[in-house]
């Protein structure tokens, strides 16, 4: 295993520590807002967000700062890097009491990740890569699996858009669902499924961090037309999401681009 940067440790302790924080509130009656969008934000996500700039922050105060809980300011556009945060990416899992929500952090440097780490605090599952060091969870070595047959696989996606992607149940691979977007990347980059897509728009925030330590398994993520995702940009979204191992990939970009080119049927 390669030695560990100071900055990658200090990733690594920042985000314990702040699962800690989160697990306090966790099963607790605790304030929840509704946001303009209709989603739920609660004092845990502000919780886990200010003790995650706080402590991110001190190591270099030249990195700007993007969160989906802080207000967006256009400064990190210039900045030389930028976290790209989600305090608790799955906060409707959280606030169930379920366990499939992640602590989520990502170092961006000309649009691109170079650190990222996702976090679930209940099952105890750090999934962490740094550019050009592989991809570990709870230290050890991680890689996506080796199929490249989607009738096959195993894939982590909605119902609905599943049933877009493979309307043919006889021939549909394997499905199952974790609310959390980075949960289900790290899963494919440990072997856990074979991949995860999404039809609809991704944050920033929501993919950043997965999306290293997805490569540095040894997978592939796109948009669901192939399309390479870059960060902190000024559109902070992106179409849609396939993340992979990358002998599935090749196939399974086909299908969902065939599937996001199909007129969608009235409701």
């Amino acid at each position: 295993m390669p030695l560990r940067t100071p900055l990658y440790e200090h990733l690594q302790e920042t985000v314990i520590r702040a699962g800690d924080l989160a697990g306090e509130l966790f099963r607790k009656d605790i304030h929840i807002e509704t946001k303009p969008d209709g989603s739920k934000v609660s004092e845990a996500d502000y919780a886990v967000n200010e003790f995650l700039q706080q402590k991110l922050c001190a190591f270099d105060p030249s990195y700007s700062w993007l969160s989906e809980e802080s207000p967006v300011t256009d400064e990190r556009l210039d900045a030389k890097r930028t976290w790209i945060i989600d305090p608790i990416d799955g906060t409707h899992s959280f606030l169930k009491g379920d366990t499939d929500w992640t602590i989520v952090a990502a170092l961006i440097e000309k649009g691109e990740p170079v650190l990222g780490a996702v976090y679930n605090p209940v099952l105890n599952e750090l999934y962490m890569a740094e550019k050009g060091s592989g991809a570990q969870l709870n230290g050890i070595d991680i890689s996506t699996n080796s199929s490249e047959h989607v009738k096959n696989a195993h894939i982590i996606a909605s119902k609905a858009q599943f049933d877009r992607v493979f309307p043919d149940e006889t021939t549909a691979p394997k499905r199952s669902w974790r609310c959390s977007m980075a949960y289900r990347i790290a899963l494919v980059a440990a072997g856990k499924a074979d991949a995860t897509i999404s039809m609809t728009p991704k944050n920033d925030w929501d993919i950043a961090a997965a999306h290293i330590i997805l490569e540095e398994a040894g997978g592939q993520m796109t948009t669901q037309k192939g399309v390479k995702l870059r960060y902190n940009k000024p559109k902070l979204k992106h179409s849609g999401v396939v993340a992979s191992s990358t002998p599935l990939y090749k196939n399974l970009i086909q299908i969902t681009t065939a599937a996001a080119d199909k007129p969608r049927k009235a409701q």
